[in-house]
């Protein structure tokens, strides 16, 4: 449980980083699928479980960039919606995954939050820098077979 808590103060100390900006860097697709890349080279998801986690993570993305848009001035009303999100996640990932790939997923959101807050981050330094989106520094896509 303190993991959990640990880690949604982790992505929220970063949402409230990205909304404090007038635009998105990256849209809801591109945080989906550099989140998605890393979770099928990670977790060895096969086809069926790749195209379910991109779904979920677009879903959950599109979930936080709303949030995140819709409730800018309020970070305690972020936090909270933001949680239920993740949660709700969480369930449809364990549905989703074999229980090895859940628990090693559970054990390494830390990291996965650290890496789509790198991507974010470096999205938003090439939005500051002019120089659009940081699709260069995203990982090419990953095919399972």
């Amino acid at each position: 449980m303190k993991k959990i808590l640990l880690m949604t103060c982790m992505v929220f100390g970063y949402v409230f980083a990205a909304s404090a900006q007038d635009t998105p860097a990256v849209d809801a697709q591109d945080r989906a699928t550099n989140l998605s890349n890393q979770m099928i080279w990670e977790l060895k998801l096969n086809n069926y479980q790749s195209r379910k986690v991109n779904e979920i993570n677009l879903e959950v993305a599109k979930q936080l960039l709303t949030i995140e848009q819709q409730y800018a001035g309020n970070p305690k009303k972020i936090e909270e919606l933001c949680d239920g999100v993740c949660a709700m996640r969480d369930t449809k990932l364990e549905r989703v995954l074999s229980t090895v790939q859940y628990n090693d997923y559970f054990g390494s959101r830390k990291n996965l939050v650290a890496l789509d807050r790198k991507f974010m981050t470096d999205a938003a330094q090439a939005q500051k820098s002019g120089n659009g989106i940081a699709s260069a520094n995203a990982p090419a896509t990953v095919s399972v077979n």
